[in-house]
């Protein structure tokens, strides 16, 4: 006798972070209509629990339903109340952070690679181009990924042979902290559009050969810049425009067109790991033929796999997703393309920054 496999989604449907949920809930239900299950499973139904102002409430009432899977939710304020107020296995989605490691949350299975780790990339991009710079910058204003991004940083740092000085600013007050950062080869700049254009503003009169800003991966942010925003580095998490090996679910661009086709608008990075996250459960029920919670995450510990988003691998030891990898995009003619890492970039970095206005003449012979 065949019956519907039940997904919950707890995301943010209304509230500031609402597009973010309602992008997710796009992406499952496209997922949902895609997936092919074995036998007693004939189709997929999900039901989305609005996650604001409540995570944990909603949680705990996605739980009380008996789903079989539990996808959820955006932001790391409300996937930490979430996902700590249930001992099911949770498919984290839209929280990508080194607090869900296992030890603290066994049960939780990462999607996509920490967002504090991008840092490593623009560290990894400099020494490659550059073998005697060496001191590295980072602002940083205070909350949730102060301490992982000055960490990781200081980590990749140590290993690529850099020294780093660090300032944690708070909130709103970004031009002062911008005024007394010491001198470096390379700038890394993390906090919310606002503060980083105010940084901005201040940061780049001096002559760093590297700047990054955590927000200048996405197209329209620092766009009051102007030309200042040339050259600079930011971090994304996943493009429609970069194809990705898929040995589970469909390729990149049958995604997209999918997508665009459903809902009428290009999917966000967002959705990409929503619908992932369907591709993996997916991927471990036909495995195991099960959807007990022990038998998915056991699965999913060790899947190695590669989907429209990249790859899938969970460190053994951490429960941390490290086969998927954000890239970075440089902004060269007002465009911002992805220039790292060499073997997924159709471009490259322009280094030092400045270059971008002075292009390299090749000469032949």
């Amino acid at each position: 006798m065949s019956s519907p496999l039940t997904v919950a989604l707890v995301t943010p449907l209304t509230g500031p972070a609402a597009a973010h949920g309602l992008a997710a809930l796009r992406a499952v239900t496209l997922w949902t209509r895609d997936e092919q299950l074995p036998p007693p499973w004939d189709e997929v139904c999900v039901t989305a629990y609005d996650a604001n102002p409540q995570p944990a409430a909603a949680m705990r009432a996605a739980a009380g339903a008996h789903p079989e899977a539990i996808f959820g939710p955006h932001g790391q304020h409300a996937a930490l109340a979430a996902c700590g107020a249930t001992e099911r296995v949770v498919f984290n989605i839209g929280a990508p952070s080194t607090r869900f490691v296992r030890q603290a949350f066994p049960n939780v299975i990462n999607m996509a690679a920490p967002h504090s780790t991008w840092t490593r990339g623009v560290l990894a991009a400099v020494r490659a181009a550059d073998r005697r710079a060496l001191k590295v910058a980072v602002l940083v204003a205070s909350g949730d990924w102060a301490l992982e991004v000055v960490s990781v940083t200081r980590a990749a740092a140590a290993r690529l042979g850099f020294e780093v000085a660090s300032s944690v600013f708070r909130p709103g007050q970004a031009m002062g902290a911008a005024r007394r950062l010491p001198p470096a080869d390379v700038l890394i700049v993390q906090g919310d559009p606002a503060d980083e254009t105010t940084a901005a503003e201040v940061l780049l009169r001096r002559p760093w050969r590297a700047a990054a800003f955590s927000t200048a991966g996405h197209d329209d942010a620092l766009a009051g810049l102007g030309e200042r925003r040339e050259g600079l580095l930011g971090p994304r998490a996943w493009s429609p425009l970069l194809p990705a090996e898929a040995g589970t679910g469909p390729s990149v661009s049958e995604f997209v067109t999918d997508y665009e086709r459903m809902h009428g608008q290009l999917p966000a990075a967002t959705a990409a790991v929503a619908y992932t996250a369907g591709l993996i459960f997916g991927r471990c029920v036909r495995l195991r033929g099960r959807v007990d919670d022990t038998s998915v995450l056991a699965t999913a510990r060790g899947l190695d796999t590669s989907t429209l988003l990249g790859r899938f691998r969970l460190d053994p030891a951490t429960g941390l997703q490290v086969g998927h990898q954000g890239h970075l995009v440089q902004w060269q003619d007002g465009v911002a393309g992805t220039v790292w890492p060499p073997a997924r970039s159709p471009g490259r970095p322009a280094y030092p920054r400045w270059q971008v206005k002075t292009p390299v003449i090749q000469r032949s012979g």
